[in-house]
C-alpha cells in the first residue's frame, strides 16, 4: 500500500509540476501550486495575480477577459492594446451592440469604417441617406430617428421621388420644402415653354426626367436651362451640314468618337442614340454602373455621373 500511495503522490506531483511550467514557467508569480487541488482552480488563482499585475485598477473589465486567457503575456498584451486605445474605445462603447470589437482593429479610423459599414447595413442598407453620418449621433437609436425623419418627408412632399432633391443633405425640414418647390415651379416653367399637343405626346415624361437628372447637380435659382438645351422633341424638314455639325459640339465636344459621324445621320436622336451606345461600350462595358447614358446627352456628364455612383457606393 505505501508503494501505491507513493506512487500517486509523484503522479500527482508530476501533474502539478506541468501545471507549473504550463501556466507559470519563469516563476514571476508566486502562487503555490501545492494548495490548490485541480489546473482549473491553479490557474484561477494565477489568472488573479495577472490581473493584479496588468490592470491593477481595472480599466480593462469591459474589454478584456482575464478568463480568457491561459498565459499572462498573451492576456498582458491585451491589456496593453486596451489602454493604448481606451480613449477612443470609450468615445464609441455606446455602439457596442453591433458586435465589433475594438480590439480588433488598429486604430480608430479603420474601427470607425467597420462600424459605420455596420450600422448602415442595418438602417440604410441601400445607402440612400449617405450624407447623415451614424457616427454624429450619440447612439443608432437617434441616427435611425434622423433617416425615418427624412423617409417622412419624402412621403409627404415628393411621394413619387419626382425631384432631384436629397432630404439627407438638410436637417432642417423647411429648407427641404423649399427645394422641392423650387424644382417644381422649375419643372412647371418648363412645361410652359411647350404647346399643349407636345406636353401630351408620349415622348414628353422622358424628355421632362431626362431635364430633371440632367440638371440634378444644380440649384434651379442658379441656372438657366431650357428643353430644347437638351435634344429637339421634334424636327421636320430638311437638316442642314451647320445643323449636323452642331449637334457633334453639343454632345461630342471632345470629338472623342469621332467614328460617328452626325452628318450620316437625318435625326439629331438617332446620332445621339449612337453615340451613347459607344460611351457605354467604353465606360462601362461590363455593365457594372447604375447609369443609363440615356439619361445623358454628353459624353462628360455621362462619365461625371458614373464617378457620382462609385462615390456614393464607397462612402
Amino acid at each position: 500500500m505505501g508503494r501505491i500511495s507513493t506512487l500517486f503522490q509523484t503522479i500527482k506531483d508530476l501533474n502539478k509540476d506541468r501545471w507549473v511550467r504550463k501556466y507559470n514557467s519563469h516563476q514571476r508569480f508566486y502562487v503555490d501550486v501545492d494548495w490548490y487541488n485541480t489546473e482549473e482552480n491553479y490557474l484561477n488563482a494565477l489568472r488573479d495575480d495577472w490581473k493584479s499585475e496588468a490592470d491593477p485598477f481595472d480599466e480593462c473589465d469591459y474589454y478584456v477577459d482575464v478568463t480568457k486567457y491561459d498565459n499572462f503575456e498573451d492576456y498582458e498584451k491585451a491589456v496593453n492594446i486596451c489602454l493604448e486605445h481606451l480613449e477612443w474605445i470609450e468615445e464609441v462603447s455606446r455602439y457596442g451592440d453591433f458586435d465589433i470589437d475594438p480590439q480588433n482593429y488598429k486604430n480608430e479610423d479603420t474601427y470607425l469604417d467597420a462600424l459605420t459599414k455596420k450600422i448602415k447595413e442595418k438602417y440604410d442598407p441601400e445607402n440612400e441617406f449617405y450624407c447623415i453620418d451614424p457616427l454624429d449621433y450619440d447612439s443608432p437609436d437617434e441616427y435611425f430617428y434622423e433617416i425615418s425623419e427624412r423617409i417622412h418627408w419624402l412621403e409627404l412632399y415628393d411621394p413619387n421621388h419626382q425631384y432631384p432633391v436629397d432630404p439627407s443633405e438638410f436637417s432642417d425640414e423647411e429648407d427641404y420644402v423649399e427645394a422641392v418647390n423650387e424644382w417644381k415651379d422649375y419643372v412647371a416653367s418648363l412645361d410652359a415653354e411647350l404647346d399643349e399637343e407636345v406636353l401630351k405626346s408620349d415622348d414628353m415624361d422622358d424628355y421632362r426626367n431626362k431635364a430633371l437628372k440632367q440638371m440634378s447637380r444644380k440649384r434651379p435659382n442658379s441656372v438657366e436651362y431650357h428643353l430644347d438645351n437638351i435634344v429637339e422633341v421634334s424636327q421636320e424638314g430638311d437638316v442642314s451640314e451647320d445643323d449636323k455639325k452642331s449637334w457633334e459640339d453639343k454632345h461630342n465636344f471632345y470629338n472623342s468618337f469621332s467614328s460617328v459621324d452626325p452628318t450620316q445621320y437625318d435625326r439629331e436622336l438617332d446620332y445621339l442614340d449612337d453615340l451613347r451606345k459607344q460611351w457605354k461600350e467604353y465606360y462601362d462595358p461590363s455593365d457594372m454602373y447604375d447609369v443609363d447614358p440615356k439619361d445623358y446627352d454628353n459624353e462628360e456628364e455621362y462619365m461625371e455621373a458614373i464617378k457620382q455612383y462609385i462615390k456614393s457606393k464607397y462612402r
